[in-house]
């Protein structure tokens, strides 16, 4: 099942995540994070953005994340949104991941974006393959951007376009935020 994250899923994220900070280079964070910087994080998020988990229907547990954030605190990008989206280790493969991306693409739809950015590192092939199949385009490729376990890494941007703007060049705002943080 596919819902809004409560503050009960916090310590899953954060483990599942952290996963990928320690063992992975498909963050570029360094320090595994508190359950309380994860939490503020999500906080600080979903006062304007979605963010949804994958619960296994059986067995409760949180498989995976997927969340939308600023792409940049400039004005005129505010029809532009950032994706992430992570999946326990165990739980790839398994369509997980298509399924919160359609959700969350939905949700940025109905807010009104026009366009999804993903920044993708060099290494995260899979990851690379899942944006192009959801219809991504890369539209950058930048080389030797950051260093993490003793090598450089590139960072690939795609996009992809909810809608096209206009030839007026008039737009409506962004509606709300459908659902905060919810608290449990």
């Amino acid at each position: 099942m596919i819902r809004p994250i409560r503050i009960d899923d916090i310590p899953a994220c954060v483990s599942l995540y952290n996963r990928y900070i320690t063992d992975t280079t498909v963050t570029f964070e360094f320090d595994p994070l508190t359950e309380e910087q994860f939490e503020n994080r999500v906080r600080r998020i979903t006062q304007n953005y979605p963010y949804l988990v994958y619960e296994d229907d059986t067995t409760g547990q949180v498989l995976g994340y997927a969340y939308l954030d600023c792409y940049s605190e400039r004005k005129a990008y505010r029809f532009t949104c950032d994706l992430s989206i992570y999946l326990a280790m165990d739980a790839r493969g398994r369509g997980i991941g298509r399924m919160l991306y359609e959700a969350i693409e939905a949700q940025a739809y109905r807010r009104g974006f026009y366009t999804v950015v993903a920044i993708v590192t060099s290494e995260n092939t899979a990851s690379m393959a899942f944006h192009e199949a959801m219809g991504f385009v890369k539209m950058a490729d930048f080389e030797n951007m950051g260093h993490k376990f003793g090598h450089w890494l590139g960072v690939r941007y795609y996009r992809k376009n909810l809608r096209h703007p206009s030839l007026s060049g008039e737009t409506d705002e962004l509606l709300p935020q459908e659902s905060k943080f919810i608290i449990e």
